[in-house]
């Protein structure tokens, strides 16, 4: 799986007019970090959050990726569900009571030892109460990011900063606690 992916335009776009007009034939794109899906989630309005998600990982004004064509857009959401992890993607996989979920890309806000920092998080699966209360924090990107919050003990800062693959690992997780316990 490649981190990073070039997006080379079908043809310019330029944005702005006369001495402030800048033309884009690319952009570079990234691994989303959760706070992206949330930011995007919230940003999207008539955009889309696609179309969200790729200004904000790229730093291209929307305007920009809004004259993307379609097949440009769907090229930069197949780069992003490359992230997705394989819990999410496998829904009758049942989660385990409590999990400790070693970080590929290790959380550093600060230099010092603080709750900001994390290498891993440790869930377990998460009450009622928990769940309502990460539900009004707003759609699921924000609701995710609360619950994990919540459940991990750590800050939403934290989670915000998750790579996409560990936000996806962690929120397959609690997607494999949908299922009802079998007998077998």
């Amino acid at each position: 799986m490649q981190e990073t992916m070039t997006l080379t335009f079908r043809r310019p776009i330029t944005a702005g007019k006369g001495e402030n007009a800048k033309t884009y034939t690319e952009l570079q794109l990234r691994e989303p970090l959760a706070g992206d899906y949330e930011q995007a989630e919230k940003s999207g309005g008539k955009y889309g959050f696609v179309v969200a998600l790729v200004a904000i990982v790229s730093g291209v004004p929307i305007d920009v990726v809004d004259e993307l064509f379609s097949s440009e857009i769907d090229e930069a959401e197949d780069f992003f569900s490359g992230f997705a992890d394989e819990a999410v993607l496998m829904p009758d996989v049942r989660s385990p009571d409590e999990f400790s979920l070693e970080l590929q890309a290790p959380v550093k806000l600060t230099d010092d030892a603080t709750a900001l920092n994390a290498t891993k998080l440790d869930l377990c699966e998460p009450t009622n109460l928990q769940r309502r209360k990460a539900r009004q924090a707003g759609g699921p990107f924000a609701s995710s990011i609360e619950l994990i919050s919540i459940v991990a003990r750590v800050p939403r800062k934290t989670v915000r900063a998750l790579s996409a693959r560990d936000f996806h690992s962690a929120t397959g997780y609690f997607n494999g606690f949908q299922i009802r316990r079998r007998p077998d």
